[in-house]
């Protein structure tokens, strides 16, 4: 089974296939019970044995005359080995519901019995070799059960076990009891079990209930705090966003100022002109300046400018007519400012 086999399968077959992991896991955990327990459990009620068509209280392996059941009482039938068809057995290990199941299969080829003419019951009597198991399997009459069925219907006698009579009760019972019950010769037993595991099963939904309840109330209590914060929180990712904003805006500012600073540049200028040159204008774009101003008469602007290492591209405009002046030759010049 993988993945998409889950994925495709409907509730129906689900709820199947966890009905039946179910009881591979109840049958598993009974056959990690002690062996003597299910024993003792028939050993709790008074036992009784069959004499002339009739029940005779048994008490210490002897019968006691005559001593008929209540009605309504619980008890244990105890049939002789002479009544029934015991055999032994070799096979894997396997636990109580496959060892019913394999029973059930193979009555016909186990006892030399004809089909639908006996009832069986099995046990496991001990381990064999490795990793199998010996059972015990025994085949009683149809006809005995149904006169053991009478009679104790007609004694009042609700029979919990019909085991075969053994000296050793510590192994648990070869019993006919659930086989008499699926033949219909015994009423259906009412358990417990059913009732037990309907409580488990409530009590494990209140408790899921409650896990989501609280989880839920977690959530509206959580929910509830984000909206009481939530004002605050507004307020607190407008500072941020004021703050993101301010912080591009410096950046940028930044950025001008390292790209577009004119101070350093007519510092530059300065820096390059000759000695006794001055300016008139000074136009700068980001990228070219233009100089215009005056300059001694053997005085060479644009090589100034060229040699400074600052500038480059520089050219002579001349568009417009300076008027000399006994100070110094005008002079109008271009050129690209390098970063």
């Amino acid at each position: 089974m993988n993945a998409r086999v889950l994925l495709d399968a409907d509730m129906q077959t689900m709820g199947r296939w966890l009905l039946q992991g179910w009881r591979w896991w109840a049958d598993e955990i009974r056959g990690l019970l002690p062996a003597r327990l299910p024993g003792a459990r028939a050993g709790n009620t008074a036992r009784f044995a069959m004499e002339q068509g009739a029940l005779v209280a048994l008490a210490g392996g002897r019968s006691r005359a005559r001593a008929a059941p209540k009605p309504g009482t619980r008890g244990t039938i105890v049939i002789p080995p002479a009544d029934c068809l015991i055999r032994s057995i070799t096979r894997p290990a396997i636990g109580e519901r496959d060892l019913r199941r394999m029973v059930a299969f193979e009555a016909d080829a186990l006892l030399p019995i004809p089909a639908g003419s006996a009832l069986v019951a099995a046990r496991v009597a001990g381990s064999a070799e490795a990793g199998k198991i010996r059972i015990q399997v025994a085949g009683l009459p149809i006809d005995k059960a149904r006169a053991i069925a009478g009679v104790a219907t007609a004694a009042g006698l609700v029979p919990a076990a019909v085991v075969i009579e053994e000296e050793d009760r510590r192994a648990p019972p070869l019993d006919f009891a659930p086989a008499m019950r699926e033949a219909g010769l015994l009423a259906t037993r009412r358990s417990a079990t059913t009732l037990l595991w309907g409580l488990v099963a409530v009590l494990l939904l209140l408790n899921l209930t409650l896990w989501v309840w609280r989880d839920a109330a977690r959530v509206a209590r959580f929910e509830r705090l984000v909206a009481e914060q939530q004002p605050a929180v507004a307020v607190a990712q407008k500072i941020a966003r004021r703050g993101e904003q301010d912080q591009r805006l410096i950046a940028r500012s930044l950025t001008l100022r390292r790209v577009h600073d004119p101070l350093r540049v007519l510092a530059a200028v300065g820096d390059a002109l000759p000695q006794g040159a001055w300016l008139q204008r000074f136009v700068w774009d980001g990228e070219t300046v233009r100089l215009a101003g005056y300059r001694p008469a053997r005085a060479d602007v644009a090589t100034a400018l060229r040699r400074s290492g600052r500038f480059s591209d520089v050219r002579n405009m001349g568009q417009e007519t300076q008027a000399t002046m006994p100070t110094g030759d005008p002079f109008d010049l271009a050129a690209r400012v390098g970063r």
